[in-house]
């Protein structure tokens, strides 16, 4: 399972050998005076991709490469690890109920929420109106034409039900939308997911629950199957530099040569 790197509906693999992720720290120190340490909390947590691609041809890395370069432009790009692929490929504020999550004059941030035979969600989202739609955020996904995501989320509502709607490049809504059973129920917390294959000309994806009061721990994995759930690995917005390319076998035909760079969360 390749990572992806580009610009929505221009996405391309990135072998990776390996693929570290560092974020930085929550809390800020200072020492005062008289020697108290106070901690000063930070809301964003911008994170850092170490990426080895390992040995690779030059067909591997050409596109790395050319971003590298400027051909895409400057950026920001969309940065899909495999661990987000297989866990959760949502924003992290958005998969933890952030403010960020919270979007809709109904919508707003609530407390913990208790999720059967899983334990507890310390935040979620509550909806005033269950009338209305409460969409995951408003930022997209991207996807691959073609492939399968499965979008989950535990919800709290008579008949709930979570919907996977599929855009386009530019952002207009597509045919295709999937939807679950409303098997939500009006008092406990239930786990509905749904999979669905995106489009030929899908680029992007966002997930909604209809018909709920609460919400928590939503979900997109790129797969068939329901996944434990996990803290999001998305990242929507990330620059590329430190490229180091180093040539270790050259034919007239064919080169193939060690790649390593950073990926760097921005905005």
């Amino acid at each position: 399972m390749p990572a992806y790197l580009g610009i929505p509906g221009a996405l391309f693999p990135v072998e990776c050998e390996a693929a570290t992720v560092e974020a930085e720290t929550t809390y800020s120190f200072d020492t005062t005076l008289e020697g108290k340490r106070k901690g000063q909390y930070r809301k964003g947590r911008p994170r850092t991709w170490s990426v080895d691609m390992g040995l690779s041809s030059s067909e591997e890395t050409a596109d790395v490469r050319a971003l590298d370069a400027g051909e895409y432009g400057p950026g920001p790009f969309l940065w899909i690890s495999e661990e987000a692929q297989a866990t959760n490929a949502l924003l992290p504020e958005v998969a933890t109920c952030g403010p960020a999550a919270a979007f809709g004059s109904t919508i707003t941030v609530a407390g913990a929420l208790t999720l059967p035979g899983v334990g507890v969600a310390g935040r979620s989202l509550f909806n005033s109106n269950p009338a209305l739609v409460m969409d995951f955020g408003t930022v997209k996904s991207p996807v691959i034409p073609g492939q399968q995501f499965t979008a989950s989320a535990w919800l709290v509502g008579a008949g709930a039900k979570i919907t996977l709607r599929w855009y386009d490049a530019a952002g207009t809504l597509l045919a295709g939308t999937v939807t679950s059973a409303g098997s939500g129920v009006g008092s406990v917390a239930t786990r509905l997911s749904v999979t669905g294959t995106a489009p030929a000309s899908a680029a992007l994806c966002l997930l909604r629950a209809t018909g709920a009061t609460r919400a928590a721990r939503p979900a997109l994995t790129w797969s068939a199957g329901l996944a434990a759930w996990a803290p999001g690995g998305g990242c929507a917005a990330a620059v590329v530099s430190k490229l180091e390319n180093s040539p270790v076998i050259l034919g007239a035909a064919r080169s193939h040569s060690g790649v390593t760079f950073t990926i760097t969360e921005v905005g």
